[in-house]
């Protein structure tokens, strides 16, 4: 499994659904502060409990994200991991482990949220995303 050369990274971005509602420019500018990481089958990405430092996105391979509860969550290619923790700034709720060998596109927490300091164009198209994907709100029945 090779890496990404930047215009595939950009390419790639452009085809998550977290950021569906980013003009070009606004996926460039996330892809700059992407790191790439090639994973083999069953190293651990991160540990349920530990600090929120980045968030994901697997572009090949899987990702198996599970909870002490038990819960298991398969990702593959396109699927974004670590996001809600670090807008929540909660830890870690689940241990995050490659399943296979898996390239990934991480973003630290810190230049996530510089990024998002200067951009708040970028802010608008991630809520509208995050808002696209939440349940609609629970409406109370009059008596």
């Amino acid at each position: 499994m090779t890496e990404l050369a930047r215009i595939e990274t950009v390419v790639f971005l452009q085809t998550v659904e977290l950021l569906a509602s980013c003009s070009a420019e606004q996926i460039l500018r996330i892809s700059a502060i992407t790191r790439q990481h090639l994973l083999p089958a069953g190293e651990v990405i991160y540990r349920e409990g530990g600090p929120a430092d980045a968030l994901y996105f697997v572009v090949r391979g899987q990702v198996s994200v599970l909870k002490s509860s038990g819960d298991e969550r398969v990702l593959g290619a396109g699927q974004t991991f670590g996001v809600t923790e670090i807008l929540s700034g909660r830890l870690r709720t689940g241990s995050a482990t490659a399943s296979e060998e898996t390239l990934v596109l991480a973003i630290e927490a810190d230049d996530f949220f510089d990024l998002l300091a200067h951009n708040i164009e970028i802010v608008k198209a991630l809520f509208r995303q995050l808002l696209d994907k939440a349940p609609p709100p629970a409406t109370r029945e009059s008596p």
